[in-house]
């Protein structure tokens, strides 16, 4: 009868009905005629009212529902729509002044004689007879004057007035408190509930608890309803904490004997229909809009289950906030789900054909024996509401429902109606469109392995992708940047932080290169060979020395007058030659020195031209930001390049250069001439004088040439250089050490901005950070909580040094070995302090470096190193600490997301989904057998699916039917399958109250507790 299950309905469970002494209007009578006519006109006011479920509560008597129950069988009687139940109002002899009523509330199944049973047990104080009308008049006229004219009436004309007898007993009578909850217990099959007033007219609070605590204590024990109007007793007997009851709840859930209760607010009406004021209330006219919401079928069955969860079935006030939330987003709530063939199908099996089912709003179960239709059911709404997760489809794809060519998929086609907006409609061997917006959230088995298990093994990325998304759906719009996803965000906040990094690794390569120059030179070998260049130039000084030419001393023949001028010319020359190698050596220096500057200018400028390049790029990026705060670029910053300073010193250092060229090419052309002269007069001297300048002239090469291999300070390849190479090499060690402190220094400066980037990916998700904490359930219960770290993977960093670098030494021998040898030093360090990455980096550094002493013949770590790679890219990976990264990481019940089971990872994904994404699509579950067990689904699911329906609509596909009644669903959606008669899948769908699904169902209503057992593995 309600396919679409439990639904918030209005129940209105105390009205009164013409046959009630105290009637706002014609009551009924003598006439047959007009009490039928007084029947219908209820009725049609029953019809008309809001609430779906009624309780007649008449004064003392059940006479209004006996006639509603006859006029419903007689021809012409108009049809009633609703639900009602009978009832009765009574009034119980109570320790206090005033008045103490009370009401019983009675299966509309119940049998006309266990009703009159249940009036024959009722003992009235003083005359202790059964109640009846004649008991009644009875009393009235066993009490003394003085007490009726309390209440208005005449002794003496209640002795003599059967009508206003039984008027004034009815005011004034009181029932045994033992014979009322005798008659309760007695009625068969429990199809009687007590249903006390509290804090309405005459309730339960009016007794002063202090002086007769064991009276009120044994009334609250026996009523499991309550009529109040007052939210936060409605939340004490539910057992639900408020701010203005959590400092007497306890002890009122004390004496409840901390069994919940419903509590319900009735319209008290005296009146087919009101008048809008409280002074006249109609049939769900509820005072001050207290309305009673009761989320169950409008049957006796529905009512049970109520009681059973009053905190999650009922609402007293306007309206639920589901319904509201509901109403305010239709678009985002399926209706119902339609799958017909084709109207060009010329298929004879049924299939799926004919199938229309409403959907609830709120928990929707597929339940079903395997292969009985469940997922089919499931695909198809996911396909129907554009899922991008087809590739997880179980039913609708190829090897299955969609067979090689489609068939018979093709045959037919599903309409999935919204509550609001333009229905869905697809064939079934149609795939989603990637166009189309997604309607619905799909977590197929599929899904939940690629999300969980594939996230732990580092195959996929796909889960932190979902948590992304969740993140950024909670980031307040002034902080989104105008992003559109969080990958957009990202890019935007931490550009600063990625271009700082870049800048301090620039720096850290230009290092890592003079680090690997000093290595190759402090490598043995570089120095041995040094030494064996010293040594040849130390034996080229001796061979050379010992080809000295043999000195030949002045002749003293007497010269003629020809002779005299040419030798004393001679010398001169000699003198002015030395002299002019002097001053081209002093000018080859300046124009080296010259050189020098030149390249240093060329250098500026180039510098230059990349910094303007890096200023533009600058400016450009920053452009928005300035557009929009009204600025320009050179409004903040400017710069100023002068490029003609170096143009005017480029243009000296040239003439500079030209001058001392030419004055080099005067000197060669002066040395020539003199060479040339020399040899002129040499011609004139005598042989004696001859040989002896000969001498001079070749003791001067010789000692020009020995000059040459001695050398200078700046000559790499003379002796002299060759010695200050090595002591230059001998200071090196001092020199590395400075540069690794350096190094050092760059990595911790890498750290702290790759923290101050972490610090802002972390501010990002305090926003969903306090939704967490606002949330009791994940908080208390689950612990979730959000960090975000510099993260590494010890596997990519060694795989991405041994791209670069062979494994063949030392512990970097053989593939499990050299994946052990980083993981291990990984481990050691946290990576929470710069320290930590400084100390991982140079332990690295050592283990390449322990691992190339082997060779001798290659220095510092190239003896590792694969073809074409350079030390020096490798050590700025290492201390660049390119392989950390902020990265979100989960803790769930204080259990790092890598360590959970699969289960647990699943659970965890659904919290996300059901209390954290704030997206507002349906939900589609297919319950994942091994990532998502039942064990599972009870003890961290079941809270989180009861609370998250309340702001979603969410379809779960179970293979356990008791498990849709442990997780409350509202409906139930049975799948079956039928190849005998056309291979044909149907579905039955209704509640969980309405016990005709599953025995299980049945269990809950007669309190049957459902326990999971871990050996058996199933639910008793």
């Amino acid at each position: 009868m309600y396919s679409r299950g439990s639904e918030w309905r209005q129940w209105d469970l105390h009205i009164h009905s013409p046959a009630s002494f105290h009637w706002d209007g014609e009551h009924f009578g003598a006439d047959i005629a007009r009490n039928a006519q007084l029947v219908d006109d209820m009725i049609g006011a029953l019809n008309e009212a809001a609430p779906a479920a009624f309780c007649l509560m008449d004064y003392w008597t059940l006479d209004g529902w006996f006639a509603l129950k006859k006029r419903r069988n007689e021809l012409g009687a108009a049809k009633l729509q609703k639900t009602v139940f009978p009832g009765i109002e009574l009034r119980l002899a109570a320790p206090m002044e005033g008045r103490l009523n009370t009401h019983v509330l009675f299966s509309d199944e119940i049998s006309d004689q266990h009703l009159r049973d249940f009036l024959s047990r009722l003992k009235l104080e003083l005359i202790n007879q059964p109640l009846s009308r004649d008991a009644l008049i009875e009393y009235a006229r066993y009490v003394g004057a003085d007490k009726l004219s309390k209440h208005g009436f005449a002794k003496t004309a209640v002795d003599t007035d059967d009508d206003l007898a039984y008027v004034a007993g009815c005011s004034i009578a009181e029932i045994s408190v033992d014979s009322y909850k005798e008659a309760i217990r007695l009625v068969p099959n429990g199809r009687a509930v007590g249903f006390m007033p509290f804090s309405t007219n005459d309730g339960l609070d009016s007794i002063k608890w202090s002086d007769h605590y064991a009276y009120a204590l044994g009334l609250f024990e026996t009523s499991p309803i309550f009529e109040t109007r007052n939210p936060d007793l409605w939340a004490a007997f539910c057992g639900v904490e408020t701010e203005r009851n959590k400092m007497w709840l306890a002890s009122f859930q004390a004496a409840l004997r901390q069994i919940p209760r419903l509590a319900v607010s009735g319209s008290d009406a005296h009146c087919f229909r009101g008048d809008g004021t409280n002074d006249r209330r109609g049939y769900g006219d509820f005072p001050s809009a207290k309305r009673t919401w009761i989320k169950a079928d409008p049957t006796w069955k529905g009512l049970l289950q109520a009681l059973k969860e009053p905190a999650k079935r009922s609402f007293l006030g306007e309206r639920p906030d589901k319904l509201d939330r509901i109403n305010q987003n239709k678009t985002f709530y399926i209706d119902r789900i339609r799958v017909s063939k084709v109207e060009t199908s010329t298929l004879q099996d049924g299939w799926l054909h004919g199938i229309e089912i409403p959907v609830n709003s709120d928990l929707v179960a597929i339940i079903g024996n395997k292969g009985s239709g469940k997922s089919a059911l499931a695909d198809i709404v996911a396909l129907l509401g554009n899922s991008q997760q087809s590739a997880h489809f179980s039913f609708l794809k190829r090897d299955r429902f969609r067979g090689k060519a489609g068939e018979p998929a093709r045959q037919f086609k599903g309409e999935l109606l919204w509550l609001a907006g333009d229905p869905c409609v697809m064939g079934l061997a149609d795939d989603p469109s990637a166009e189309r917006v997604e309607l619905v959230r799909y977590i197929p088995q599929g899904r939940f392995e690629a999300l969980c298990n594939d996230h732990v093994s580092g195959k996929t990325d796909e889960f932190e992708k979902e948590l992304r998304a969740v993140i950024f759906s909670h980031v307040p719009k002034d902080v989104r940047l105008e992003a559109l996803d969080f990958d957009q965000l990202i890019e935007k906040q931490e550009s600063i932080f990625r271009a700082e990094v870049n800048e301090l690794r620039k720096s850290m390569r230009d290092l890592n290169r003079q680090i690997v120059d000093i290595e190759d030179q402090l490598h043995p070998n570089f120095k041995k060979n040094l030494d064996e260049q010293i040594k040849l130039k130390v034996k080229q000084i001796e061979e050379h020395k010992a080809i000295r030419p043999v000195a030949i001393a002045p002749p003293t023949d007497e010269l003629s007058t020809e002779q005299r001028v040419a030798s004393a010319r001679l010398g001169e020359i000699a003198t002015a030659f030395d002299a002019l190698v002097t001053e081209k050596r002093t000018a080859d220096e300046e124009r080296q020195l010259i050189g020098k500057k030149q390249r240093s200018l060329r250098n500026i400028d180039e510098r230059i031209g990349l910094l303007e390049k890096q200023y533009a790029t600058f400016t450009a990026e920053i452009s928005e930001d300035l557009a929009l705060v009204e600025l320009k670029a050179e409004d903040v910053i400017s710069l100023t390049v002068k490029r003609t300073v170096l143009q005017e010193l480029q243009k000296l250092l040239a003439g500079s250069d030209a001058t001392i060229t030419g004055k080099i090419n005067e000197v060669g052309e002066k040395q020539q001439a003199l060479v040339d002269e020399r040899k002129g007069l040499s011609e004139a001297l005598n042989e004696p004088q001859q040989q002896y300048q000969a001498y001079s002239l070749a003791l001067t090469e010789w000692q020009t040439t020995l000059e040459m291999i001695e050398g200078s300070d700046t000559e790499p390849e003379s002796l002299k250089g060759l010695m200050r190479r090595v002591s230059q090499i001998d200071a090196l060690p001092a020199l590395l050490k400075e540069r690794r402190i350096a190094r050092r220094g760059i990595t911790g400066q890498i750290f702290a901005v790759l923290a101050d980037q972490r610090a802002a990916r972390e501010a990002l998700f305090k926003p969903l950070q306090q939704v967490i904490q606002s949330n009791a359930l994940i908080r208390e219960e689950y612990h979730l909580q959000f960090q975000a770290k510099l993260l590494g993977s010890p596997e990519m960093i060694a795989s991405n040094l041994f791209d670069e670098i062979k494994q063949s030494r030392g512990e970097l021998r053989g593939e499990e070995e050299s994946y052990a040898a980083i993981r291990t030093r990984f481990e050691k360090y946290a990576f929470n302090r710069p320290e930590d990455a400084a100390a991982f980096a140079e332990d690295v550094a050592m283990l390449l470096g322990d691992s190339a002493e082997a060779s001798n013949d290659i220095p510092g770590i190239r003896s590792l190193m694969r073809k074409d790679k350079d030390p020096a890219e490798v050590y700025s990976y290492v201390f660049g600490l390119q392989y950390l990264e902020p990265k979100y990481t989960l803790l769930f019940q204080d259990t790092a997301i890598e360590q959970l089971s699969p289960g647990q990872r699943g659970a965890l994904l659904l919290i996300f989904y059901l209390l954290v994404d704030k997206g507002r699509n349906p939900i589609v579950l297919d319950q994942p057998e091994e990532n998502l067990d039942n064990e599972t689904v009870v003890s961290l699911l079941v809270p989180v699916l009861n609370d998250a329906k309340r702001s979603r609509q969410i379809i779960m596909v179970t293979h356990n039917p008791n498990l849709a009644v442990v997780c409350d669903a509202e409906q139930i959606i049975h799948a079956t399958f039928d190849r005998k008669n056309g291979a044909r899948i149907s579905y039955h769908s209704g509640s969980i109250e309405d016990g005709t699904i599953n025995r299980a169902v049945v269990d809950v209503l007669e309190g049957t507790k459902i326990a999971f057992d871990n050996r058996s593995q199933k639910y008793h």
